[in-house]
């Protein structure tokens, strides 16, 4: 098993306080005229003041998606944030990568405006609710089934059944629903249909599902990042 030590986990926790908090200070970004461009721009900003010493996904320190590109998936070396600017009834998601000293955050939320005043999903539509309502409900199951001796491929096929019974589907680029946290870039363990280590091979993981129903525009993101302790899942 290859369970963090105290001290990894309080360096951990340091850098995805970070990730939390910049989710939560960029609130005040986005207005209509806001772009992806200048999103971008505030959440380093915020990091930087943060103690950031650098962002581990090929050195970008978040992919903002709006608009018509909520559904887009890419790699970070190839992303490349928009001009376009936020409408009134617009919707964001914005997916942190902090790094304090080569420990890594990993965190994304998602927002919504609505008469250019942002809002809750439950407040911006019943569209907007019932995808961050299948978000939730997809970091439950989780917590209520993941197992030190479940492998990342099992994890992928439970969470993909759970998808699909919520009447969604995963639209990562890589079809995977996370990785692991805290190790060389290139050399990740996904969540995805081919990964046979077990959960308990690595420090700990993200679950990041990116999901939509079929034929609809808007697409959803939530990201937290867990870890097992005495056999029991928790959240970093």
């Amino acid at each position: 098993m290859s369970a963090p030590s105290s001290q990894d986990l309080e360096h951990y926790r340091r850098v995805q306080a970070l990730a939390r908090e910049t989710l939560i200070a960029i609130r005040a970004s986005i207005r209509p005229g806001a772009t992806e461009t200048s999103l971008l721009a505030d959440c380093r900003r915020l990091m930087d003041a943060g103690g950031a010493t650098g962002y581990w996904w090929f050195d970008v320190p978040a992919v903002i998606l709006a608009g018509p590109r909520l559904r887009d998936s890419m790699e970070g070396d190839v992303y490349v944030p928009g001009t376009t600017p936020l409408a009134p009834d617009d919707m964001v998601t914005i997916d942190v990568a902090p790094e304090i000293d080569g420990y890594w955050g990993d965190a994304a939320r998602s927002y919504f405006l609505k008469g250019g005043v942002l809002v809750t999903a439950e407040e911006a539509g019943p569209q907007q609710a019932e995808g961050m309502a299948a978000e939730a409900a997809l970091h439950r199951h989780l917590l209520a089934i993941a197992r030190p001796d479940m492998t990342f491929r099992e994890l992928h096929a439970a969470i993909e059944a759970r998808v699909a019974a919520l009447g969604f589907r995963n639209l990562d680029f890589l079809a995977n629903f996370g990785h692991n946290i805290g190790a060389d870039l290139h050399a990740r363990a996904f969540i995805d249909a081919a990964c046979t280590l077990r959960l308990d091979a690595v420090p700990m993981f993200t679950l990041e599902p990116h999901i939509a129903r079929d034929g609809a525009a808007l697409a959803f993101k939530y990201e937290e990042v867990y870890y097992f302790e005495r056999g029991r899942l928790r959240l970093l």
